[in-house]
């Protein structure tokens, strides 16, 4: 039989094609967006519907096949993330972002709104928690249930814990989850994790969030020094965090992955 001979520059107009119509049609989901936001605004009803979500997923990877059942996962988990960010600015997220930050419970930088984690945060949390890729970097096992994710919540926002939800300013959308945990034999030393979602990913945040994370451990943890484990493979964290005067103090090295471990002195600590 013989070989078709490729030709580059052929595959790239098929690919631009391709890209053309994902565009189109992309467009053409937000614009069905729009009507469901105005549907669930007058309404009342949440934006997250994870069952909802859930059944789509699943449908993507068995409906992709063994090969390209994760990069089709990973394909609709980001297309619904725009239309949840879509959703959001058609309801009135960046209003509703204006009056989240006046909560006296609030801590606010540029871009991010950091609210205390609670259990009403339970659909948004179990879409990172079972995301599989999130969850790699923290080196946690991605959450099957709901149930597990309720239990997550309740393990991170137990005193003397604390754990937040981080909301963009903007659109009110759910980015990730910021814990502070203080080591049980030196309460001094604060131990720092942060999970962004894909889509606010190299985009500054992180750098953005470390100053105000560094002071809620301070002020409410009386924290000397903050700890962090960055995996090798995050070079967008590595070099966030660095840029806020971390030091690599060790490596700790597991058979799936290894981790730089991070430290930076506090001052006004214990």
């Amino acid at each position: 039989m013989e070989e078709k001979e490729l030709n580059l520059e052929e595959i790239r107009k098929d690919i631009d094609a391709v890209n053309k119509e994902m565009l189109r049609l992309l467009i053409k989901r937000l614009q069905l967006c729009s009507d469901v936001a105005e549907y669930k605004k007058a309404r009342g009803l949440p934006i997250y519907v994870p069952e909802r979500e859930q059944a789509i997923l699943g449908w993507a990877e068995s409906t992709a096949g063994p090969g390209f059942a994760p990069y089709a996962r990973r394909f609709f988990e980001q297309v619904m993330q725009l239309g949840r960010d879509y959703e959001s600015g058609v309801m009135g997220g960046a209003e509703s972002g204006a009056i989240i930050a006046t909560r006296p419970d609030a801590v606010s930088t540029e871009r991010i709104i950091l609210l205390p984690l609670e259990k009403s945060d339970l659909g948004p949390v179990y879409a990172m928690t079972s995301n599989e890729v999130l969850m790699e970097g923290v080196h946690i096992t991605p959450h099957q249930s709901e149930e597990e994710a309720a239990a997550f919540i309740a393990a991170e926002t137990k005193a003397p814990n604390l754990a937040y939800k981080l909301v963009l300013r903007g659109t009110a959308q759910f980015a990730g989850m910021l814990s502070l945990k203080p080591d049980p034999d030196q309460p001094e030393k604060v131990l720092i994790s942060v999970v962004l979602m894909e889509s606010c990913w190299n985009q500054g945040y992180l750098t953005e969030l470390l100053p105000a994370a560094e002071k809620l451990a301070r002020e409410k943890l009386s924290a000397g020094s903050i700890w962090a484990y960055i995996p090798d493979t995050n070079l967008y964290a590595s070099r966030a965090f660095f840029k806020a005067g971390y030091m690599v103090s060790s490596v700790l090295s597991l058979p799936e992955m290894s981790f730089q471990v991070c430290c930076k002195t506090l001052d006004g600590g214990q």
